[in-house]
């Protein structure tokens, strides 16, 4: 499949304007990218890409006082897939979980190690809502529960859960690349508690869990909150992530109309986790 590849210079930009950047182009369908000090590649399949949606999406951020420049061409996905696999780095999280990739050492392996096929899925751990994902999770008590995880990019939210305890996991995405991905991942980790599945809440059955993970955009989130309200046990935990701060008000009013209470928020560089509980 031919993918279009934009590189954007970067140089003056702050943290949060690169953070910003990423988000709102991940929303209109860029699935990949590989930052550096000087500017960001970010990759996106070529029959997707809207001339019109990236236009607003430059005209928002000028509004914001960001001036965005860019060249693109045609690439082919082999290429910058092997490039970006070259700057997947370990990552620990709070020194209990190790996410790393099937070609670095397992010398430092932690207990908890979970062994990530790095193909441009969200969901490498290297991505603060990630990390805000899995530091809540590292909190609750996930033994013996019924998981889902939308939008389970990597798996590796899922895999977490499994490592955890789990009796069962189910993680849905409607990218047939994740999918593959999250198939590949959880052989890998013999997580053998938790299913894939291609779709989106809509392919949900009348399954309860009592734990839902949705590390998703914000668009998606106001959507499908109701759904995953609707799925969750009484007194189930839905645990969110995949927003900046700016959008928290509308998370929690869309947690509120489902009469969903708010426990904690959490917050790392302007990315934002939100957790509730249904009463």
């Amino acid at each position: 499949m031919a993918h279009l590849e934009f590189q954007i210079p970067i140089r003056t930009w702050s943290r949060t304007e690169r953070e910003i950047l990423l988000a709102r182009m991940s929303e209109i369908g860029f699935e990949g990218f590989i930052e550096n000090d000087d500017q960001i590649q970010a990759y996106i399949l070529a029959e997707v890409f809207s001339g019109d949606l990236f236009n607003l999406l430059i005209d928002d951020l000028a509004a914001l006082g960001m001036k965005v420049q860019y060249m693109f061409h045609e690439c082919v996905e082999q290429n910058w897939n092997k490039e970006w696999e070259k700057k997947f780095d370990p990552v620990v999280i709070d020194e209990k979980v190790l996410i790393r990739a099937p070609f670095h050492h397992s010398d430092n392996d932690l207990p908890c190690t979970i062994i990530i096929e790095p193909k441009m899925s969200f969901g490498t751990g290297h991505h603060h809502t990630t990390r805000l994902m899995i530091e809540a999770m590292i909190n609750l008590e996930l033994e013996g529960r019924r998981i889902l995880d939308m939008g389970c990019g990597t798996g590796v939210l899922g895999i977490y859960a499994c490592s955890r305890g789990a009796t069962s996991v189910l993680g849905v995405d409607n990218d047939q690349w994740a999918y593959e991905n999250s198939l590949e991942n959880v052989q890998k980790n013999k997580a053998t508690a938790m299913e894939v599945r291609f779709g989106d809440a809509g392919s949900l059955d009348g399954t309860e869990f009592d734990v839902v993970l949705a590390n998703i955009t914000r668009n998606i989130l106001l959507r499908d909150i109701p759904e995953y309200h609707r799925h969750l046990t009484k007194e189930g935990i839905l645990l969110v992530s995949g927003f900046l701060a700016e959008d928290v008000q509308f998370v929690l009013d869309a947690a509120y109309l489902c009469g969903m209470e708010h426990l904690q928020t959490a917050e790392v560089s302007n990315w934002i986790s939100l957790s509730f509980k249904k009463v």
